[in-house]
């Protein structure tokens, strides 16, 4: 061995496996930031307005229409099952489900202080869809075709065709990337407001 080998730190098993659990940790994060996207196809079809085929546009539309039902069905069923004591870590839908356990769902309740949100699924459900209806595409549609409509009037008077063409197009497609950051937060505090608000409303008059 050479000197220049032997001088070299030796690391510790754990933590090359803390490493790669770190990894794994930021490759998860990328998955679920590249399925959030997908509530975002109705955007890019709508960017797509000018040139493509109305067909397209709404088919755009039923992909995140279709995601949209999916994430909100999916996080009520997660509220419903850890409610009765019965989810555990990665658990899906159409996987066998554990038996009911009190214990598991006394525990769970206590944890989340008893919120209506995260112990009805029907309040979930309703919260979900509240938040994805605006942030995933009430509020994107509503700035993509304002964006694609007015830039074609900037671009109206631009000589060469393929500018005047895509160039609306062009700017769409670049504020996509953008709607989580502009729309998720404020919109998640706006709708947790409402329903905590609700919910005490809701408490006062039960007392």
């Amino acid at each position: 061995m050479s000197t220049e080998e032997s001088s070299r730190p030796q690391q510790a098993p754990e933590e090359g496996n803390l490493r790669y659990a770190a990894y794994a940790n930021r490759f998860r994060t990328i998955l679920r930031a590249s399925h959030r996207y997908i509530a975002y196809t109705s955007d890019i079809g709508e960017s797509f307005r000018p040139v493509a085929h109305p067909y397209l546009v709404t088919l755009g539309y039923g992909v995140s229409w279709a995601y949209l039902l999916c994430d909100v069905g999916y996080a009520s069923w997660v509220v419903k099952m850890r409610n009765e004591g019965r989810y555990k870590s990665g658990l899906l839908p159409w996987q066998p489900t554990p038996e009911e356990n009190k214990e598991e769902a006394v525990k769970y309740r206590q944890q989340v202080g008893n919120s209506l949100s995260e112990t009805d699924w029907r309040v979930q459900f309703a919260k979900r869809g509240i938040f994805q209806g605006l942030a995933s595409m009430g509020l994107p549609a509503l700035t993509i075709h304002s964006a694609v409509r007015y830039s074609s009037v900037l671009f109206k008077n631009v000589q060469t065709k393929a500018i005047k063409t895509y160039g609306p197009v062009s700017v769409g497609l670049g504020i996509v990337p953008l709607l989580p950051y502009i729309f998720d937060e404020p919109v998640e505090h706006v709708v947790d407001y409402v329903f905590d608000q609700g919910e005490a409303f809701y408490r006062k008059k039960l007392e």
